[in-house]
């Protein structure tokens, strides 16, 4: 089972969102479970608002443990601002850590600062989310600054879009949605490939 950690020491930079649509993906590929332990609850209420089911298991990590047996990816949505010892142990069990950031210079000292907690050896992959679009360059600037401290970001990005907002409060992802409003998927997709590239998925 590949284990796929979301997580982050700062709010509002995509993490449930991201979650949710990583475990959308991986769908295609095996059972999924999200284990939501954000104190809020967040995935949780997304599939509260669903007319149907999503494609994969949700449970709190209460609940959890009863459900873990026989799926073949688990994604962590882990509490918000998780303390240096949570994030060590979680980097070390999970098979890729992927640690969302806005594009602003409030998100980017608590980026830089994880990387001292994280553990010795992590998988790990920053992914720049909420990407404000052309002509702002903010989020080149942010891979630049990541790449010059070394530090491993995912090619893609996930571009600011109204339409990953109505698909959430739909209680559905952007692949549910059509038109335009799906266009917001291939940022998804993308990402999603990294993923499996990362955790070397399918090789022996």
């Amino acid at each position: 089972m590949y284990i796929i950690a979301v997580t982050g020491y700062k709010g509002g930079v995509g993490k449930t969102i991201s979650s949710i649509h990583i475990a959308r993906f991986l769908s295609s590929y095996g059972r999924v479970l999200i284990i939501d332990s954000d104190p809020n609850r967040s995935v949780e209420k997304w599939v509260g608002r669903s007319e149907s089911p999503p494609p994969f298991k949700v449970k709190n990590e209460k609940s959890a443990p009863a459900h873990i047996a026989g799926n073949d990816f688990l994604v962590l949505d882990t509490p918000a601002r998780p303390d240096s010892s949570e994030l060590k142990e979680i980097s070390q069990e999970a098979k890729l850590t992927i640690l969302p950031c806005v594009p602003d210079a409030i998100s980017l000292d608590p980026m830089l600062q994880m990387f001292h907690d994280l553990s010795n050896g992590a998988n790990y992959r920053v992914l720049i989310s909420i990407a404000p679009p052309y002509p702002s360059k903010s989020a080149d600037e942010l891979r630049q600054v990541l790449e010059e401290n070394k530090i491993e970001v995912f090619k893609g990005q996930i571009r600011r879009s109204s339409s990953i907002v109505k698909a959430i409060d739909l209680g559905v992802t952007v692949a549910e949605m059509s038109g335009r409003d799906r266009i917001p998927w291939q940022d998804y997709q993308a990402i999603g490939k990294e993923i499996l590239e990362a955790i070397n998925y399918g090789k022996a």
